[in-house]
């Protein structure tokens, strides 16, 4: 970008060089300015469409939001019903080996007409029923008899993996 800067320049007819300086300071502030409208712009489009059946959501991590879905799984549909929720989430107990940010669901969602048992993905919403786990993954987790997946979400999913100290989200459903 700074060679582009100072290509354009030479095209602006100034009479010292410390205003030639100002200018190049000038276009790297505009391209900079542009290039990061840009990639907000480019986060956004890439939010996934949602299915029919699916339910739209909104997710806030401190400054940043994303968009999400719960499947049409009954379990997340009871989950839907909670919303608008603000949960403080932590790591997992299990350290590492378990790529997902939890909190503990009070009361627990109900199992009925839920097929137990998945392996959640970076970007899935996943509820372990044995211990009432409710997560967001940022990494792939191998096949769990108690899992859940129920949705998924958009964005960076190392938005939970720097999270370092409990921390509040807030889910909502989109418009």
């Amino acid at each position: 970008m700074i060679k582009s800067c100072i290509h354009a320049a030479r095209f602006f007819p100034i009479a010292s060089r410390s205003s030639h300086r100002l200018l190049i300071a000038g276009l790297l502030m505009v391209g900079s300015a542009l290039t990061t409208s840009g990639i907000a712009m480019a986060q956004n489009a890439e939010a996934s469409a949602v299915s029919e059946g699916e339910m739209p959501i909104r997710i806030t991590v401190g400054d940043v939001v994303m968009t999400g879905r719960f499947n049409s799984t009954t379990m997340a549909r009871l989950m839907v019903e909670r919303l608008p929720v603000t949960l403080t989430f932590g790591n997992h107990s299990g350290g590492d080996a378990f790529p997902t940010k939890v909190t503990h669901l009070e009361p627990a969602l109900p199992t009925e007409g839920t097929e137990l048992g998945g392996a959640p993905d970076s970007g899935d919403i996943a509820h372990y029923v044995p211990n009432g786990n409710f997560g967001f993954y940022y990494g792939k987790l191998q096949y769990w008899p108690g899992v859940v997946t129920l949705g998924s979400f958009d964005g960076d999913p190392m938005v939970f993996a720097r999270q370092t100290e409990p921390f509040k989200v807030k889910i909502e459903l989109a418009e």
